[in-house]
């Protein structure tokens, strides 16, 4: 699974086109002067789109979603994953924009090109954006009831090293599963036609290791019918959510 971050951040100034400031956080990685270029071109789109008045424009990038506010003179965009939120990313860009703008907008009516001039300015890009993970969303993983138990002994366990179960932990454990995850609901929800035995079996994927994505993929079966299997185990009372980052 992929971790949830924004992997890059850029500044470009509009009028002269230069990337003002560029951090990173994550995996994805870039020609900055070709990613210049391509944010530059952007640029006349970006003002048409929103007439400098900081709306949000995404374009999908397939693998993540290129965010762009423009605003003040200068055009703000991530490189996010798509499981991040938006609205929250939209906000904290327009953020950075507004604070730059009052630190350096006396500076970039007279700025000779030096960027130099902007690193002191990084370090609250990275406080604000949490660095790279003020957008991050935690997944909610379905777990049975009769899993739950051991489960949080075995996270408890974990935290005790100093360690937090997190989502990248999540597929290495679907392939080596404690013991306990050999445990089954009792059968009689299928004698008494609570659940038929297909979604018997599926169910037991709800081991707090997988997301429902997971199960679908796991099981064969569309994401939507899995969805209609957990809502049911959910309205039984067997299932709860977990949540991890």
């Amino acid at each position: 699974m992929k971790e949830s971050i924004l992997h890059n951040i850029y500044l470009i100034d509009n009028s002269t086109g230069i990337c003002l400031i560029h951090r990173r956080y994550g995996s994805i990685e870039f020609n900055q002067d070709l990613v210049s270029g391509f944010l530059t071109a952007l640029k006349d789109f970006s003002i048409e789109f929103s007439k400098g008045s900081g709306e949000l424009k995404v374009i999908d990038m397939q693998v993540f979603y290129l965010l762009l506010v423009f605003k003040e003179g200068v055009l703000c965009t991530a490189a996010a994953d798509k499981n991040d939120d938006s609205k929250i990313t939209h906000k904290a860009l327009s953020d950075i924009i507004d604070q730059f703008h009052m630190e350096y907008g006396e500076v970039l009516k007279t700025w000779s090109g030096d960027v130099r001039l902007f690193h002191n300015f990084e370090s609250f890009i990275d406080d604000k954006l949490q660095s790279g993970r003020v957008a991050e969303i935690p997944l909610k993983i379905p777990i049975l009831k009769i899993y739950e138990k051991d489960f949080l002994k075995m996270r408890k366990q974990i935290s005790k090293k100093g360690l937090v179960l997190s989502e990248e932990d999540l597929h290495s454990v679907q392939n080596q599963k404690p013991a306990w995850t050999s445990k089954r609901l009792p059968t009689q929800v299928i004698t008494q036609g609570f659940l038929d035995k297909d979604s018997y079996s599926i169910a037991h994927f709800a081991d707090g290791f997988h997301t429902i994505s997971d199960i679908a993929e796991e099981a064969g079966k569309p994401e939507s019918e899995i969805e209609v299997i957990i809502d049911d185990l959910d309205d039984l009372g067997l299932l709860k959510f977990i949540e991890i980052k």
